[in-house]
């Protein structure tokens, strides 16, 4: 299932898309890197001037060529921007870095889900049998003293006891029937598969999950793993570019500029020249931008606070996986404690069942001596069951909140 989830699981082809945009953007970011090349071509219909004498008297017409054309080709090359098209490059990087952190997340994400709803499926379907098996028995034992009540042994009362116990496993069993229902299309969906797909876990498959439980490793494990951490340190490196843009802003901007321009008539002339001009550049452009020696600032402060509550964010984060760490070591070191105990309850609860039931047939146990082993023996299955799936669920979950799932 984890195999098949990262092909059709629908949560994890949107962060494969994501990818796919954030490289696109790599691209576009390196093109600051390339010349700019502007061009312009214009026609224009130019009307006939007018000379006037300083005071506005003694107006004369003056005629002028009326076709007017320009053209206009430049070039401008980045060569020094104070690290600011760099910056922009590793910030598109880094957003890739981060787009395929986030799938990984994603799939931690799912693959969690996916062994939660697998694992209460295994559960309710392995309920599902403890139950059939126990309303098999208790209408065999409802059948017995139904048989019994007709030689005067059994009172109606007692019947009517069982009847309701008969009567609340029935509807046990169809509630559980009702959430294996619920969990099998959760897998379903999460798949991607058909609707009417029918889903048989296997819990044994995998054979008997083992981990170390040591914290240290643990530790050092979600430290280089862990996704949300990985999230953070990124978001950090790309505040700090972020940074850098911003002061870039002090440093003047060099590049090489070049250029022609074709135009006519040549209206610099008077009179004006009724033929085409052309001429061309080449140099060095220096731009520097003086009002950031008072704005510039300000932006540099947002990301020095912004960098500053990347670090408690982590700060917080490490130590609330240290603390879910901790209790998932407990709980699955529990859940192996719990194991061997219900192993060992569900021995004594046949073997006590056993007995009542041979010493009920031959009349030497009363009917509540019966319900009670009947009780004990539902309990212990129920119990049983629930520890085999905890052993495997605090497993899953330790290599969660370390972020390993994935690798699994």
């Amino acid at each position: 299932m984890f195999t098949l989830v990262n092909q059709q699981n629908p949560d994890i082809g949107v962060t494969d898309a994501a990818i796919t945009v954030a490289r696109q953007g790599e691209a576009v970011a390196k093109n600051a890197r390339l010349p700019q090349i502007n061009a312009s071509l214009a026609f224009n219909y130019l009307g006939d001037g007018t000379i006037l004498d300083r005071n506005f008297g003694n107006a004369m017409r003056d005629k002028l060529p009326h076709f007017s054309n320009t053209l206009g080709v430049e070039l401008y090359q980045p060569v020094y921007t104070g690290g600011a098209i760099s910056s922009g490059v590793r910030l598109a990087e880094k957003g890739t870095e981060m787009a395929e952190t986030n799938r990984i997340m994603s799939v931690n994400s799912v693959r969690m889900s996916i062994a939660t709803n697998y694992l209460e499926l295994a559960k309710h379907r392995n309920l599902l049998k403890v139950y059939d098996e126990n309303i098999r028995l208790t209408e065999k034992l409802l059948g017995e003293m139904k048989a019994k009540r007709s030689q005067g042994i059994v009172l109606k009362n007692d019947i009517t006891r069982y009847e309701l116990r008969l009567s609340l496993l029935s509807y046990d069993r169809l509630a559980t029937e009702n959430a294996i229902r619920i969990f099998n299309n959760n897998l379903v969906s999460l798949l991607g598969l058909d609707a009417d797909v029918d889903i048989i876990p296997d819990i044994d498959a995998d054979g008997i999950l083992t981990t170390d439980p040591d914290i240290r490793l643990w530790l050092g494990r979600a430290s280089e793993h862990s996704p949300s951490l990985k999230t953070l340190g990124i978001s950090n490196e790309m505040e700090r570019l972020r940074r850098k843009i911003a002061h870039s802003e002090y440093i003047p901007k060099i590049g090489i500029v070049a250029g022609d321009n074709f135009l006519g008539p040549v209206t610099f002339e008077v009179p004006v020249l009724n033929k085409n001009y052309n001429a061309w550049f080449v140099g060095v452009n220096i731009k520097w931008n003086i009002s950031s020696l008072f704005t510039t600032p300000k932006s540099i402060r947002q990301h020095d606070f912004e960098l500053a509550r990347i670090r408690n964010e982590r700060d917080a984060m490490t130590a609330g996986i240290e603390r879910s760490l901790n209790e998932a070591i407990t709980l699955y070191r529990q859940s192996f404690e719990r194991l061997v105990i219900e192993h060992k309850n569900v021995q004594l609860a046949d073997e006590n069942y056993a007995v009542v039931s041979n010493r009920f047939d031959n009349q030497l146990a009363l009917l509540t001596d019966m319900l009670d082993a009947s009780n004990a023996r539902l309990d212990a299955g129920v119990r049983l069951v629930n520890a085999e799936i905890s052993t495997r669920f605090y497993y899953y979950q330790l290599h969660y909140i370390a972020g390993t799932l994935s690798t699994l």
